[in-house]
């Protein structure tokens, strides 16, 4: 995701009309404020056994494939870094910069809560350096060394909307993870940032968290068979005094790790290789430059030889992992947010999806069915009594994933600030703070006050149909 989702005023509500739906455990209203729930949901078991042929491969490794390689290409929703031009224009890089600076979160205070000055942006555009870029500028190539935040400008400055609502940062624009590539297309004035074209679009990156390198050297890393994919919600390498730059380093669900070429039992970084996977991980020399080095895994650690069989079970395992991890807006708080939540899950079974939910909702690489204003609330509720698990219900500025259905009635796993719901004894909304990894009744789900999430759906996303 490098464009976060939303405007404030499109973030999650969640409502419920009427009775409970199922089963008889689930009360209206639970004690932790979510409707038609009961604590057996919070199990990814309780799912999976409700699912139809749960381990049946839904999509083999071919057709993932295929499909990964769609969402790079003509409406697929992400930035083929090799088509870009070995040289970039002024005009093509400003429009990059530009584009950069567009994001939905208004900057109206500051951390210390003071107001944000016209002059203070003018400042921040001014590191920008729009106007010196050159007429021609090769294109450079480089690799993240780290988990680092993309910003749509140059500069780590928190700016926010209003008072509560700190948990949406106006520079804020995705995250890198260890291992993905850039095209570096400028710098700041100050020389402390790199503009970059990532696959998700372009963004400000801390020039310490790039490694410059040569195309070949960049995309052939890229391109190696992974030796373990990170299929837990992040792990970490282990520690190593001896080559810091790769000690502890966080990994993220659905990074790839290529295998470093170390014999069986070789000592990497003061310790040996027997009861820890050795990978290949970039860092970034002194100058800038970059390099290789072999850092170790754990095997206990939360890793796979691979990317995992696209199956339901895997599906909702993986969903699950994130259970209760706070909501992160662009991958802020060592976390993620919606369309993170659904692409990591993905991007642990092979599948790349677009950085947000509007792109979800209509990348080419995936099949959808579109839903229109033309589109009555009879057809929108008997096409999610048809979801299957894994599917994505996208509204504006949201996205959820569908888990399975109880009495007929589907529920979600979503990364949610709130929900607010009809309380069924009063018939007045009411709003419970959730501001995390949630699983919640899809039915009724309110979009505003006055419209239901289903009348608000735009996509219905099968992601694992071929």
């Amino acid at each position: 995701m490098i464009r976060p989702k939303v405007g404030v005023r499109a973030l999650l509500t969640l409502a419920l009309m009427g009775t409970a739906c199922a089963a008889p455990s689930v009360r209206p209203v639970s004690d932790s404020g979510v409707p038609a729930f009961s604590e057996d949901m919070l199990s990814s078991e309780f799912w999976i056994r409700r699912a139809p042929s749960p381990d049946a491969v839904l999509l083999d490794a071919g057709q993932v494939a295929a499909k990964r390689l769609r969402a790079f290409g003509p409406e697929g929703g992400l930035v083929d870094l090799k088509g870009i031009p070995a040289t970039l224009t002024r005009a093509q890089v400003a429009g990059w910069v530009r584009d950069a600076q567009q994001t939905p979160i208004q900057a109206v205070i500051d951390e210390q809560g003071q107001p944000v000055t016209e002059a203070m942006m003018d400042a921040l555009r001014q590191n920008a350096a729009a106007g010196h870029i050159p007429e021609t500028t090769a294109a450079r190539h480089g690799l993240s060394v780290r988990r680092t935040h993309l910003r749509s400008l140059p500069s780590s400055q928190r700016f926010f909307a209003s008072e509560d609502l700190r948990d949406y940062e106006s520079l804020q624009a995705g995250v890198l993870f260890p291992g993905e590539p850039v095209v570096i297309a400028h710098q700041s004035a100050d020389q402390q940032w790199l503009f970059v074209m990532t696959t998700q679009g372009p963004a400000w990156v801390q020039r310490g968290d790039i490694a410059e390198g040569t195309a070949g050297e960049v995309f052939a890393y890229v391109e190696k068979t992974p030796g373990r994919v990170v299929t837990g919600d992040q792990v970490r390498t282990v520690f190593t005094p001896e080559a810091p730059e790769v000690s502890e380093l966080a990994l993220d669900m659905g990074t790839p790790l290529p295998r470093a070429g170390v014999a069986p039992g070789e000592p990497v970084n003061g310790a040996s290789s027997h009861a820890s996977w050795p990978v290949l991980l970039p860092v970034r020399k002194q100058d800038g430059s970059l390099a290789f080095r072999s850092a170790l895994v754990r095997r206990t650690a939360d890793t796979a030889p691979g990317y995992l069989p696209m199956t339901r079970a895997n599906i909702l395992r993986q969903a699950f992992k994130f259970l209760g991890e706070r909501y992160g807006w662009g991958h802020q708080f060592n976390a993620r947010d919606c369309s993170g939540l659904t692409g990591e899950v993905y991007r642990s079974l092979g599948l790349f999806l677009p950085p947000n939910s509007g792109l979800q909702g209509k990348s080419a690489a995936l099949n959808h069915r579109l839903f229109t204003a033309r589109d009555s609330h009879e057809e929108r509720v008997r096409a999610l009594a048809r979801a299957q698990v894994g599917d994505l219900v996208v509204v504006p500025g949201h996205v959820l994933m569908i888990i399975g259905h109880v009495n007929g009635e589907p529920y979600v796993i979503q990364d949610v600030p709130y929900a607010v719901f009809k309380d069924p004894a009063t018939q007045q909304l009411r709003k419970t703070k959730l501001n995390q990894v949630s699983v919640t009744p899809l039915l009724p789900l309110y979009a505003d006050d006055t419209t239901l999430y289903v009348d608000a759906m735009t996509s219905l996303v099968h992601v694992t149909r071929p």
